[in-house]
């Protein structure tokens, strides 16, 4: 489709190169480096994200006025560079614009929009950028669908290794959208810098000028947030009662029919029969008949984001999910969530935070806690225990001594210990040397493959259980003794079993198998899940459900899969109510629907303690005792008014 003079735009003699680094929290992850040359533009990036990555080759072709006519993206191999097939492609030709690969190929009137390629850099967003500045409305129809419209939220001047640069910070909103995109160009329109995230691209010599741009950032991000909430958040009420319910009681896993649930304030005052329990005068009634009122849900695998209090939290909440345990943010992100979010200037799920400690090395986690001795370990557990954390995550390059002392400090502090199995250990060792939980199930079968100290590259834990999650046996002796020891010491599993289950008949599996024997492997390693599912419960080991942010139909099915391996439909509502309530000592507050507790409750039109695939039906959600409307929440963030599921 690309005409030759795209394809050889790397060979173009007279060229410009305009070089970036990746930042991983201040450490050099990888780099991007644009050439420009002619007509033709050739942007090659790559960043190393623990033993993974993205590596990428993107073609552009530019009309004299700048204006992109033809262009193209190819996946790079991490490890041998190779240059794959194109994961997306466009050319205007004529009067029309045809993009596509594969059998999905579209065109239509090169009038009808600008097309955005998929999977991009932070290149892609300001090229965007300049485009939206040279309209006279700043907006510009998208193929191929919606419309993005260019907001230049700040602007600042920082220091960089050539001297002072005035920079502006573009944000990029989108119809249908939600949070806008966001990259930081200079006067010329040209990329200087992407938004805050885990990994940040920005001009080579211009690093320092990082926490200035951040500061900027994050003040507009909180700023949204705040504004958000005005439009969203109901006011409180003198008392609330959801009359004539089946309320759902957690503690015994059974439904009490006609039940009436009086609120006042954030806290529950009265559970009894509908014909007992008196209405207070003045109070807001919602007649629940024929609904289900079960205690608010728990994702106890999330990590916040910057723009969380713009997206990811409004859509937990719509779900009925009323608390999140995070698992890994950078400190002032989940410290202010969490706090704004409890003092009611943020819409969004209560927040329990996990603080996350990583080893150094290549392939080390996208954090700027690193660990290398025991007095650095101690002083980020304290740090950690002062600022309200109530858990401890190690991740994978964690040195193994390190782990008793980690263990020991969180301990003593009251603090929970979980994490990634780290280099060198065994699930069953660290389980022996203090962790009280495991983050992700995969590391009970890639225990099974240790990758060694010794070899250059790190085990890819996630394609180890992937791949070999068939040939392993789910009844061996050696799984049997390790389930046996997760039952002796109290040992919770933080499963995220539904990150793990692939889709059969998906196409080509690895090493070009052919569709058919591809499907018959996948099958193979789900069964394997959910057998390794059944297991851990018939044995009494706790699991609690989370996401790890997979998308916000993961945590149905999450649950689907529990009731699929043969768990209790009521049983498993209470895995994802009253058993993390419990798992994090918070019993007393939360979990199930009693007076004295907070109200955070959530009214279901189905029967979930029956089929837990009716959690997708959520009508009212209760925070703190203020009611949301899930559709208005999904409505507010731009994902229409669905009942659930994938946005």
């Amino acid at each position: 489709m690309l005409l030759p003079a795209l394809l050889l735009a790397a060979a173009v003699a007279a060229s410009d190169s305009t070089e970036y680094v990746v930042l991983n929290h201040g450490r050099r992850a990888g780099e991007m480096v644009v050439v420009q040359g002619g007509d033709s533009v050739v942007v090659r990036y790559r960043h190393v994200d623990r033993n993974r990555g993205t590596r990428s080759e993107t073609r552009y072709r530019l009309a004299p006025d700048g204006t992109p006519i033809a262009g193209e993206t190819r996946p790079v191999g991490l490890n041998d560079g190779i240059v794959g097939e194109p994961a997306d492609r466009f050319e205007v030709v004529a009067d029309s614009v045809r993009w596509g690969v594969a059998r999905e190929r579209h065109a239509v009137h090169r009038d009808s929009g600008y097309y955005r390629l998929r999977r991009g850099t932070a290149f892609d967003e300001a090229l965007l950028v300049r485009q939206l500045l040279r309209r006279p409305d700043s907006t510009l129809r998208l193929l191929p669908a919606g419309q993005a419209r260019l907001e230049i939220a700040g602007d600042t001047v920082v220091h960089t290794a050539t001297g002072a640069q005035h920079v502006r910070l573009a944000l990029i909103h989108t119809v249908p959208g939600g949070t806008p995109a966001a990259v930081w160009i200079d006067d010329a329109g040209e990329l200087f810098a992407s938004d805050v995230g885990w990994f940040i691209t920005v001009r080579a010599g211009a690093e320092d000028a990082l926490p200035a741009l951040r500061a900027k950032e994050v003040a507009y991000r909180n700023a949204q947030g705040a504004a958000l909430a005005r439009r969203v958040m109901p006011p409180p009420a003198s008392a609330i009662a959801i009359v004539n319910g089946d309320v759902f009681d957690a503690e015994r896993g059974v439904v009490r029919p006609r039940t009436t649930v009086v609120v006042r304030g954030e806290r529950i005052v009265a559970v009894g029969p509908a014909d007992s329990v008196a209405v207070p005068t003045g109070a807001t009634v919602i007649d629940a008949t024929g609904r289900t009122v079960v205690p608010g849900l728990w994702d106890m695998h999330g990590h916040m984001q910057l723009t969380s209090q713009t997206s990811s939290g409004i859509r937990q909440l719509a779900q009925g999910i009323t608390t999140v345990r995070d698992l890994a943010s950078d400190v002032d992100v989940a410290t202010s969530h969490r706090d704004r979010a409890a003092a009611g200037e943020i819409v969004g799920p209560r927040a329990v935070l996990a603080g996350f400690i990583e080893g150094p090395g290549l392939w080390a986690g996208p954090t700027d806690v690193i660990v290398r001795t025991e007095e650095e370990a101690r002083a980020w557990v304290a740090r950690y225990d002062s600022l309200g954390y109530r858990q401890i995550k190690v991740y994978n390059l964690v040195h193994p001594d390190l782990i008793p002392t980690i263990a020991e400090e969180a301990h003593r502090r009251g603090m929970r210990l979980s994490g990634h199995v780290p280099r060198g250990l065994s699930t069953p060792a660290a389980v022996r040397l203090g962790f009280d939980e495991i983050n992700h199930a995969a590391f009970l079968f890639s225990t099974f493959y240790p990758d060694s100290l010794f070899t250059p590259t790190m085990r890819a834990y996630s394609l180890v259980a992937q791949t070999v999650a068939p040939n392993i046996d789910v009844e061996s002796p050696e799984m049997t003794a390790m389930i046996e020891l997760f039952r002796e010491r109290g040992t919770v599993i933080d499963g995220t079993f539904a990150i793990w289950m692939q889709e059969v008949g998906g196409g080509p599996g690895p090493a070009g198998l052919p569709a058919a024997a591809d499907s018959a492997r996948v099958a193979a390693a789900n069964a394997h899940w959910v057998r390794l599912i059944q297991r851990l419960h018939d044995a009494g080991v706790t699991m609690v459900p989370g996401t790890d942010n997979q998308g916000s139909g993961t945590y149905l099915e999450e649950l689907e899969l529990y009731e699929r391996a043969g768990i209790p439909t009521a049983e498993v509502l209470q895995m994802a109510t009253i058993v993390p309530a419990r798992v994090m000592k918070d019993a007393r507050d939360y979990g199930s629907i009693a007076p004295g507790k907070v109200a955070d409750l959530v009214i279901v039109n189905g029967r979930p303690a029956e089929r837990i695939g009716d959690l997708r039906r959520v009508e009212r959600v209760l925070r703190a005792g203020r009611v949301y409307d899930p559709r208005a929440l999904r409505a507010a963030i731009g994902l229409g008014s669905g009942r659930g599921g994938r946005p």
